[in-house]
């Protein structure tokens, strides 16, 4: 079998299946599912993987500039609009405003919080600039040094969390997974096997199962909570072995064009913004728990399918809103 190439100029069809897959498991993960406790064990890391793949090495300055206008004007644009939704449904505190310029998600309402995610990408994008695809393997061993030391210091915690520095930490190393990743050509490690091609698949099946027997021992974890799982670096173990292997198989199985997982691929910002606002008011949660796994699979594929509307529009009218 040919081992098979990626054309700079093209555009990557399974990336978008993969951001598409990477989304739809937030917003299930958020609902109540018997699934939940091991999708928050990688979720976010394969968000990041993602990200890192994607990842272009730029000038400081450069970076600064992308990254703001991609990233910190959407957190504001977010965040204002998600604090005129807590006045309507009354959660609105004085501290708000003054909350969300500090960059801590903790205080502000459940609608807000998702928006964590901006902020560590940010920064993380930042540090990246600084150092480089090389340079981030040390940076990674260095950032799970400083979540040993943060959880000894009893300082990961996340009201003390400001500009959401501590979830960029914790996610950093998978950042560098994804960076290393494509730097070499990590998910293309069976192109060339000619006859024991079908291999593959059950390889990558096991490792994601063993990433999946792996959060028995460390779970449970929450990002946003400044909690990495009770044993850390068997967290970073478990959650790469699922995000690299799920990442992989979607490499491997769903390089098709659709122009709706597209859409929806190029609407997870705001996907990712707004959708603990539907889902975060006590009835329709209530209504959610009470009908079973299938009512939370079905609630999650509304709101990507309603949010995917807004998408549309927010691609044609107001292209900001993706981080455009």
């Amino acid at each position: 079998m040919k081992a098979r190439t990626i054309d700079p100029g093209s555009r990557m069809e399974w990336i978008d299946w993969a951001k598409f897959v990477a989304i739809f498991l937030v917003v299930l993960g958020h609902l109540p599912t018997p699934v939940g406790r091991y999708l928050f064990c990688f979720h976010m890391a394969f968000f990041f993987l993602i990200s890192g793949f994607l990842a272009k090495r730029r000038p400081l300055k450069e970076e600064w500039k992308r990254s703001a206008k991609a990233l910190l004007l959407p957190y504001v644009i977010y965040n204002c609009f998600l604090l005129i939704y807590s006045y309507f449904t009354k959660e609105l505190k004085p501290n708000y405003p003054l909350m969300m310029l500090l960059g801590n998600q903790w205080e502000l309402s459940m609608a807000c919080r998702p928006l964590w995610f901006l902020l560590s990408l940010f920064l993380i994008r930042i540090v990246y600039a600084l150092v480089g695809e090389k340079g981030s393997i040390w940076a990674a061993l260095v950032c799970i040094a400083l979540v040993y030391a943060g959880r000894a210091a009893e300082v990961l915690k996340p009201q003390n969390d400001w500009f959401q520095v501590w979830p960029a930490v914790i996610c950093f190393p998978f950042f560098a997974l994804g960076a290393q990743t494509r730097r070499l050509g990590l998910h293309k490690f069976s192109d060339g096997w000619k006859k024991a091609g079908w291999l593959r698949y059950p390889l990558l099946v096991g490792a994601f199962a063993l990433g999946i027997w792996l959060t028995r021992f460390y779970a449970p974890v929450n990002i946003f909570r400044c909690a990495p799982g009770k044993i850390p670096w068997l967290f970073y173990l478990g959650a790469s072995l699922l995000a690299w292997s799920l990442f992989t198989l979607i490499y491997k199985t769903l390089d098709v064009r659709c122009n709706y997982v597209r859409l929806v691929s190029e609407g997870t910002l705001l996907i990712f913004a707004l959708h603990q606002a539907i889902f975060m008011r006590p009835a329709v949660h209530s209504l959610i728990a009470s009908g079973g796994p299938w009512a939370a699979l079905l609630a999650a594929c509304l709101a990507i399918l309603g949010l995917s509307g807004l998408a549309w529009l927010a691609r044609r009218y107001c292209p900001v809103l993706l981080g455009k």
